[in-house]
């Protein structure tokens, strides 16, 4: 009994400390990636009766434009409150591009979705928003596509992609409800053949998504009756091509597929301790976006593998008042929610906020704040295990591209096989060949002419280097646990003020172009 009794009283205790830490703490800086708000169908054929006449198909509706500037309202009111600040972050309405950076993917809905957000931060009528983009081919900071993990998954190993979501159709949807679902969303022509059936699946899951949004799901009886189990099939789709197993040697090898959005926010926080600029940097995405940051962050639960629209995640800096070498990090996640007047309100979902201690021991953070050495180590753990480790692809993937191996070969460069070598240039030629920026082809150099026969022969092996055996690649999970020893901790440098100030400058300037992770090692232990 009095051992009972002891272990409550040092379990109130415990709870009461955390809380009072928790009092402490305010919120310096924060990091908003955030999902597009609703939009129209993306689909081909069919757009009049599929989309309307008011938005064209795949852009930003009026209730999109209302949902995310819910999130900038919430925002606003959030960062304000000295419930969460010393002092306000947002202290005046009218928009200043000095306290918040807005980067979108190069997309019209998510650049107006970056606007609506800016717009319910700042509700001055001056109002003149800067939004920063990239080409969409070639942006790896916001974009997943190009990442040859995802490119590899999703579309140039359609037999394993079909092999891996048959059985979850199969389980929820029969073909004749398809194809009745398929009449009522207009997309009749995409649902004939069975054996794709799983295409036609997730082509229903985005226009039934779109109708739910627009109002109009409810006339169409037997998508909606369809729509339950497009939802389980689009995530069991997310799961496979964003999951991320520390059990699997692919997995590890190629890192999570938004590192490179991860590792731009510490390289942000990094930044902001060393000299203050930005309060905010919103970033505007899409929901291949933000699902698998949330991964990256160790959550991979079922509210992840379904983002909603608008779905939103706050990356907040925190700093202890009491200890000024006390930094933290808190996540939080949600979505609007429409309330009873129409208008739509920012509600907040779970997020399983993980966390790595100094000796390597992974914990849920129950307050969902993290040490920020415990986040980083977090972030750092599904980092690519090798340099250009993220390259990495089976060799049924790395075959669909069909490369040209060299320019000898007279072929044109592929879409796909031209993203790859984009992104992957140390791996894209064989040795003694070089890649030409321009036409993405291997063009010999001077070496070439004096290669050996046994020399090519080491230059055809060499030409795949980024491919694995497929058993290294085999999407079940091993029952061997991983070789590598976990992170160690993290020492923060001590800079003087000068130093501190120019860094911080040169990371600014890096950060809001994104950070390659080309070279970038997950060095265990070292």
């Amino acid at each position: 009994m009095v051992a009972t009794l002891l272990r409550v009283l040092v379990a109130s205790l415990l709870v009461g400390a955390t809380a009072c830490v928790d009092a402490r703490m305010v919120v310096r800086m924060v990091q908003v990636a955030h999902r597009h708000g609703a939009r129209s169908a993306i689909i081909e054929g069919n757009t009049t009766e599929i989309c309307g006449t008011l938005y064209p198909c795949g852009e930003l509706t009026g209730e999109g434009v209302a949902m995310v500037r819910a999130i900038g309202e919430f925002a606003r009111e959030r960062y304000n409150n000295p419930e969460f600040v010393e002092s306000p972050l947002f202290p005046f309405t009218r928009y200043n591009s000095s306290v918040v950076y807005t980067r979108s993917t190069h997309t019209q809905r998510t650049i107006q979705s970056a606007t609506a957000f800016l717009r319910g931060l700042f509700s001055d009528d001056y109002f003149y928003p800067v939004v920063y983009s990239q080409n969409k081919t070639t942006d790896m900071l916001l974009n997943t596509d190009p990442v040859p993990s995802v490119m590899g998954r999703y579309s140039l190993d359609k037999p394993t992609l079909y092999a891996t979501l048959n059985p979850v159709v199969d389980a929820h949807l029969t073909w004749n409800a398809i194809q009745a679902a398929a009449k009522d969303a207009w997309i009749e022509g995409l649902c004939t053949d069975h054996s794709a059936r799983v295409d036609c699946v997730l082509n229903l899951y985005d226009v039934a998504a779109a109708f739910e949004a627009a109002g109009r799901l409810d006339s169409a009886t037997k998508l909606k009756a369809a729509y339950p189990g497009l939802i389980e099939v689009n995530a069991a789709c997310y799961k496979y091509v964003f999951g991320w197993n520390d059990m699997n040697e692919l997995d590890r090898t190629q890192g999570s597929a938004s590192q490179n959005l991860a590792q731009t926010m510490l390289a942000n926080i990094n930044a902001h301790r060393l000299w203050p600029s930005y309060k905010m940097y919103e970033y505007s995405a899409h929901d291949t976006t933000v699902a698998p940051l949330a991964i990256t962050f160790g959550d991979q639960s079922e509210t992840t593998m379904r983002p909603p629209f608008a779905i939103t995640i706050f990356v907040e800096l925190l700093q202890d008042t009491a200890d000024a070498s006390g930094w933290y990090v808190r996540l939080i996640r949600g979505s609007p929610v429409k309330a009873a007047n129409d208008s739509y309100v920012f509600q907040q979902a779970d997020i399983r906020v993980h966390c790595i201690d100094e000796v390597g021991n992974m914990y849920v953070a129950s307050t969902g704040i993290c040490p920020l050495d415990s986040f980083r180590r977090m972030v750092d753990y599904s980092r690519p295990a090798v340099a250009d480790g993220n390259c990495a692809m089976t060799q049924a993937q790395y075959d669909s591209m069909d490369c040209p191996r060299t320019i000898a070969d007279d072929k044109p460069v592929p879409p796909h096989c031209w993203t790859y070598r984009f992104v992957c240039r140390n791996k894209a030629c064989p040795a003694t060949y070089i890649l030409s920026t321009i036409d993405y082809q291997c063009y010999p150099t001077a070496e070439t002419q004096e290669s050996s026969s046994s020399t090519e022969t080491q230059e055809s092996s060499s030409s795949s280097s980024g491919v694995m055996s497929s058993s290294s690649s085999s999407s079940i999970a091993s029952t061997v646990a991983p070789t590598f020893q976990k992170p160690m901790n993290w020492t923060p440098r001590v800079l003087s003020p000068k130093m501190g100030r120019r860094i911080a400058t040169d990371i600014i300037l890096g950060a809001t172009n994104g950070v390659g992770l080309g070279a970038a090692i997950q060095k265990h232990g070292k």
